[in-house]
């Protein structure tokens, strides 16, 4: 071996012997994993860097903790109405959506936060002209 070998490997050993404990503080564990099919994205912030994917079969509302640290998996909640006005929710405005604006109204309850059209947080009477003007404008949900 050359001397610049030695000197390269007994910097790398003092590297290691300094840093080791630095390393070895750190209370993170890694309990269970699986290994998932799909891509996977970067997400930062400050020091930490967190890799996922979507589609994982064992996603689900499972809060993991470590120190200060928590971890929701899953998938993005769907907002309760993507298209107002579209109270069956198949995608179009139109006349399908009538009876179930009507049933909405009046007996509440269910899936109707397509049906507060003034999106208020409140289904009333106020709601009817609005729906009518957007059944009227018709077409496909943006």
């Amino acid at each position: 071996m050359s001397r610049t070998m030695h000197a390269t490997a007994a910097t790398f050993l003092l590297l290691a012997i300094v840093l080791a404990p630095t390393a070895l503080a750190d209370d993170f564990t890694l309990d269970w994993w699986t290994a998932d099919g799909g891509g996977y994205m970067f997400s930062a912030g400050g020091d930490f860097e967190l890799g996922g994917t979507i589609g994982q079969p064992d996603a689900g509302a499972v809060v993991m903790t470590g120190g200060a640290f928590e971890l929701v998996g899953g998938f993005w909640a769907v907002p309760p109405c993507w298209c107002t006005s579209d109270v069956n929710h198949d995608g179009v405005r139109d006349g399908r959506d009538v009876q179930a604006f009507v049933d909405c109204l009046l007996a509440g309850g269910g899936n109707c936060a397509c049906a507060d059209v003034q999106t208020d947080g409140v289904l009333n009477m106020a709601d009817v002209a609005a729906f009518v003007a957007a059944l009227l404008a018709g077409g496909a949900c943006p």
